[in-house]
């Protein structure tokens, strides 16, 4: 399902209890957020922002799903519409395109989600499940083959994988692999009622040293160190709002059937900044991003939020990265965006956006 959700500060009245103790995968530690009321602040450029010109091939993307920054090179994915990653210098040059759509050996039938690491460029076709490996100048080194048909994944440390996978037989949701990428480890099993609405982005998300994982309308989020331990969880207690389980399972029935109002929900994988737990959520029809201050414990109020940007979808711990088109342009603060930019935009060019945490 193709959504446009406009960034939204979200700052809800929350506190942390002290008194449970969860732990969904091993040992690790729980924080439970309890969240009572909403109120937002309706901005989508905060603070000291940075704006990148894509100089994209023959206006190559149709959306953007994906960002990725690594050794100063932005990594630019177009899941559900063009199915394309390409790289950027931060001055928006193309650099490369990975792999192209067909049937040969170096070629994929549906990609679904990339990485990287010093090795390699790792994109997974989902089609053929298969994780294809290439150099960052874009040489197709080889290809592995998966018993799993994949949904997200993330890169460790130690050459091993964090694997979150599609709905199947086995119900596994969430495994560690080997670097051959055969399954060592089931952390998470669906619910035998869950269904694979093949909606979901952004499931993994990697913050240098530490990985964050979270299933579109779930309500914890765990967060594993780069060899693969889980280290910490945060359960979201929407209480009153939060999603039935009728509903949990079935993302498409909670919009088919117009409930998505009436309920509360992470709506994509969040962000961790050094101290700062980003959590992008839908709150009764109104989308945006909860900012969770990791050293005090609390959701951080308006006046103290000093940066944003549109569809975040990446962060490091200083920067987040997000994007703007024609149509998120609509909803922005003109005089914030320079007169070049906002022209580039106009005639259709796209930008990623950079602000420092």
């Amino acid at each position: 399902m193709k959504k446009f959700v406009l960034f939204a500060t979200i700052v809800l009245l929350a506190s942390c209890s002290n008194n449970k103790s969860y732990s969904y995968i091993g040992d690790a530690p729980t924080e439970e957020i309890s969240i009572s009321s909403v109120d937002s602040l309706q901005s989508s450029l905060l603070g000291n922002v940075i704006f990148i010109k894509l100089q994209e091939p023959d206006e190559t993307f149709a959306e953007i799903e994906g960002i990725q920054v690594y050794n100063d090179t932005i990594y630019v994915f177009d899941k559900m519409e063009r199915n394309i990653l390409m790289s950027f210098n931060k001055q928006g040059k193309h650099l490369v395109t990975f792999g192209e759509r067909g049937n040969s050996k170096n070629e994929y039938t549906r990609l679904w989600a990339f990485d990287i690491d010093d090795q390699y460029v790792y994109a997974y076709d989902r089609g053929k499940k298969r994780m294809m490996y290439f150099t960052h100048d874009g040489k197709f080194v080889k290809v592995q083959e998966t018993k799993f048909r994949g949904d997200s994944f993330k890169t460790l440390s130690n050459g091993k994988f964090l694997f979150s996978l599609a709905l199947e037989k086995s119900l596994n949701k969430l495994v560690l692999t080997d670097n051959s990428l055969n399954i060592e480890k089931v952390l998470l099993s669906f619910n035998e009622k869950d269904k694979d609405n093949l909606a979901h982005n952004n499931i993994l998300q990697k913050t240098d040293d530490k990985i964050v994982y979270n299933k579109e309308m779930s309500d914890s989020i765990y967060i594993f160190s780069d060899n693969g331990k889980c280290i910490n969880t945060y359960y979201m207690n929407f209480e009153g709002a939060k999603v039935p389980q009728e509903y949990k399972c079935d993302f498409e029935k909670l919009y088919d059937e117009g409930k998505s109002k009436d309920y509360a929900y992470i709506d994509d994988c969040p962000f961790l900044g050094d101290t700062t737990l980003l959590v992008p959520l839908a709150y009764k029809g109104r989308y945006g991003v909860l900012y969770y201050d990791l050293e005090t414990k609390k959701v951080k109020k308006p006046k103290e939020i000093t940066i944003g940007v549109p569809n975040l979808l990446y962060a490091t711990k200083n920067f987040l990265y997000g994007w703007m088109d024609s149509d998120t342009y609509g909803y922005i603060n003109k005089p914030s965006v320079p007169k070049d930019v906002s022209s580039f935009i106009e005639k259709g060019g796209r930008v990623i956006v950079c602000a420092q945490l």
